[in-house]
C-alpha cells in the first residue's frame, strides 16, 4: 500500500509538474507578445512625435515667413487698381497719419486673398502686404490700436497680423477669456503668438493656456475699475 500510495503521489507530482511547466510556457509567450505589442506602441509613438515635430517645424517656417506681414480686411475690393504696392503705401501713410513712420514705409509686395472673387453685397477679400521694415509693421499695429476705429473712403478697415491657421485656431481658443475680460471690463490684448495678456490693477497677467485664463478670470469678484481701453491683436 505504501509502495502504491508512493507511485501515486510520484505520479501526481510528475502531472503537477508538466502542467507547470505549461503554464510558464504560456507565459513566456504572453511575455513575448507583449514585448512585442511594446515595441510596437513604441515604433507609432515615435512615427507619431516625428509627425507633430514636422508639423510644429512648418507652422515655425510659416509664420516666420510672414514675421513682416499685415492683413488688411473690409478694404473695397479693386480699389487698389493695377498696381496695388503703391496703393497701399499711401493708403498707410493716409489712414495712420505722416508722423506715424520716420521715414518712407514700403512694402516688398501685397495681393489680395487667392478665392473666387466675391459677389455683390458680400465682404471684400482679405489684403495680405509684406513690409520690407518688420518695426513699420509694429508701428502700423501699435498706430491702429491707438486711433482705434480706421476708415477709408467711408469705409471701416481693420488691421490684423498675417499669421498660420495653426496659431488662428490658438487664437480662438480664447474666446471665452475675451469675453470674460470684456464683461468684467478689464482691459487685455491677444498678444503674438498665441498668449491673452490681462491688466490687472497690481499689474498685467499673461495666460497661454485658455482654460488657465478661464478659471482666473471666474475667480475674480467683482468687476474691478477700468485701468485703460481695452485692445485685440
Amino acid at each position: 500500500n505504501m509502495r502504491l500510495g508512493f507511485a501515486t503521489i510520484q505520479t501526481g507530482l510528475a502531472d503537477l509538474h508538466s502542467e507547470v511547466s505549461s503554464i510558464n510556457e504560456k507565459l513566456d509567450n504572453i511575455s513575448l507578445r507583449l514585448n512585442a505589442s511594446e515595441r510596437r506602441i513604441g515604433d507609432i509613438k515615435n512615427r507619431v512625435d516625428h509627425i507633430e515635430n514636422m508639423i510644429s517645424e512648418n507652422a515655425t517656417t510659416s509664420n516666420r515667413a510672414r514675421h513682416s506681414n499685415l492683413r488688411l480686411v473690409r478694404l473695397q475690393e479693386g480699389i487698389e487698381g493695377k498696381d496695388p504696392v503703391s496703393f497701399m503705401e499711401k493708403l498707410l501713410v493716409e489712414v495712420l497719419r505722416e508722423e506715424t513712420f520716420p521715414g518712407r514705409v514700403e512694402i516688398e509686395r501685397t495681393h489680395r486673398a487667392l478665392r473666387p472673387r466675391p459677389k455683390e453685397g458680400e465682404r471684400p477679400h482679405i489684403i495680405i502686404f509684406k513690409l520690407l521694415r518688420f518695426p513699420d509693421k509694429v508701428r502700423i499695429l501699435r498706430r491702429a490700436r491707438e486711433l482705434g476705429q480706421l476708415t477709408f473712403k467711408n469705409q471701416k478697415i481693420f488691421f490684423f497680423p498675417d499669421v498660420s491657421a495653426e496659431l488662428q485656431a490658438k487664437g480662438r481658443e480664447f474666446t471665452e477669456a475675451r469675453r470674460l475680460c470684456h464683461s468684467l471690463h478689464l482691459p487685455f490684448s491677444l498678444l503674438h503668438p498665441a498668449k491673452l495678456r490681462v491688466s490687472l490693477q497690481d499689474g498685467p497677467k499673461f495666460f497661454t493656456d485658455p482654460e488657465e485664463a478661464i478659471g482666473f478670470l471666474k475667480q475674480l469678484p467683482d468687476p474691478p475699475p477700468a485701468t485703460g481701453q481695452t485692445v485685440e491683436g
